[in-house]
């Protein structure tokens, strides 16, 4: 697996090529925060499970619902590393690690990195606190993006003239304290869970003073800092809201450490519970999840069968076993019950595309696919299957547009570089797509020239 230490120094040199461009002039908040999610797609280890992606998606969302006039578009990923960090890049990109996920015991406490970090991009920290120390230069932001990934390498880098800036400042970490115990309550989460994530992340620190968090080194922690949050709650007037089930994190949790865990232990792990309560659905359901994503077909669909039969709705993931196993026809009923009872959920309508695709029923995959686009306009198969509707009926420059799209998705650049460049010629100068398919073209351009060797993932 690769590491954000090597990837580090790599996006330090990425970001400081793109930002003191010709063009770095013209670029505002957006402008970053979109050319770091391509080099991001390109060089971290995202996590791309739906189960994953979805309950951030949905939890993050529930805060930005509750701003004022949002003024990006959010969007928050996953990266696999077992480390305790999240960071926030200009124009609304959100990522947290993993290993931070692995860490908190509720959606309340996730909440609260998650609103603290929307707070940061909401109130423009980046810019202000580069404003306020008179370092109004790119680099100086492209050092900063590189803290927020890796403090200790920014503070070690030559090119990184701002290292000693890089750290918000005090004001600004105590309003975005601040405004996301804000976001937290008006979201109808408990801002209570902010100071006992941090005060339990603060007592872990100081027993292992030699593995600080990165989260940390961005976001440090005192006593002070502590006291302050507990200050600020307390001249707030609300009700915490009762405990919610915390069976969709425990979900998360059991798939992300397939991901960092011998398989064999993860897997031992969870028949251990379900031995120790044979008859609980849940423990029978997270067993069938991780032999799931440990390819053991058979015996996930036996165990997911099973929690289904004692009430737990699974059937999307019941899908992809049965699917796994060459039963479409069930397969298909499967994704068909998920989209009808939660028509958001973005994969079973994809699988359902597929399907119906492999069949021949053209129209009916067509349907399948907007609909998944429409859930969630990241899914990428979705846009593959669409491609593939439309070269069957000879849209060949359609087909390269909803290819590149895919590719940038799965982070291969130079291969949707090459797909636009393909529509673009189908097309011609004229299409009502030519100019936004040229502009597409030159920042992926842009963003290539600047990867080592010319090298997307």
């Amino acid at each position: 697996m690769r590491r954000l230490r090597p990837l580090g120094v790599t996006l330090l040199c990425l970001l400081l090529s793109l930002l003191v461009s010709p063009s770095a002039s013209a670029m505002n908040e957006a402008d970053i925060g979109r050319k770091f999610s391509l080099i991001a797609r390109s060089q971290f280890p995202l996590v791309h499970d739906y189960t994953v992606h979805r309950y951030v998606q949905r939890l993050g969302q529930r805060i930005v619902s509750s701003l004022e006039q949002p003024e990006f578009a959010y969007q928050f990923f996953v990266v696999r590393e077992p480390n305790l960090n999240a960071f926030a890049v200009p124009g609304g990109y959100i990522y947290l690690h993993s290993g931070l996920l692995l860490r908190v015991s509720s959606d309340d406490e996730l909440a609260s990195v998650l609103g603290h970090e929307i707070a940061h991009v909401h109130g423009r920290h980046a810019f202000r606190q580069q404003q306020d120390t008179k370092l109004l230069s790119y680099a100086g932001l492209a050092a900063m993006a590189l803290a927020l990934i890796n403090p200790v390498l920014a503070a070690g880098a030559s090119s990184a003239a701002t290292a000693t800036q890089l750290r918000y400042q005090r004001q600004l970490e105590e309003e975005a304290d601040y405004r996301g115990l804000q976001y937290m309550r008006q979201a109808g989460f408990d801002p209570g869970a902010m100071p006992r994530f941090l005060q339990k992340m603060w007592q872990e620190d100081r027993l292992h003073a030699n593995a600080i968090p990165p989260y940390f080194r961005s976001h440090p922690l005192s006593q002070e800092r502590l006291s302050y949050i507990e200050r600020v709650l307390g001249t707030f007037q609300w009700h915490a809201p009762a405990p919610t089930d915390t069976f969709e994190l425990e979900q998360v949790q059991a798939i992300l450490r397939t991901l960092h865990e011998p398989r064999g232990r993860v897997v031992a792990a969870y028949q251990q519970r379900v031995r120790e309560q044979p008859e609980n659905a849940k423990a029978l359901a997270l067993l069938g999840l991780v032999l799931l994503r440990t390819h053991q077909w058979e015996q996930a669909r036996h165990m997911l069968e099973e929690a289904s039969l004692r009430g737990m709705r699974l059937d999307r993931d019941l899908g992809l076993a049965y699917l796994h196993l060459g039963d479409r026809e069930r397969a298909r009923q499967a994704f068909a019950r998920q989209s009808e009872i939660d028509p958001g959920d973005a994969e079973a309508h994809s699988q359902l595309c597929q399907l119906y695709l492999q069949d021949g029923a053209a129209e009916q995959a067509e349907q399948a696919c907007r609909a998944a686009l429409t859930a969630d306009p990241h899914r990428e198969a979705a846009y593959v299957t669409l491609a593939r509707l439309h070269e069957q009926r000879g849209e060949i420059g359609e087909a390269r547009v909803l290819l590149a799209q895919a590719m940038v998705l799965q982070g291969r650049l130079e291969a949707a570089l090459a797909q636009y460049q393909q529509a673009a010629q189908a097309l011609g100068p004229h299409h009502p797509q030519a100019e936004e398919i040229a502009q597409h073209m030159a920042e992926l351009q842009e963003v290539i020239s600047a990867l080592p060797r010319s090298r997307g993932r």
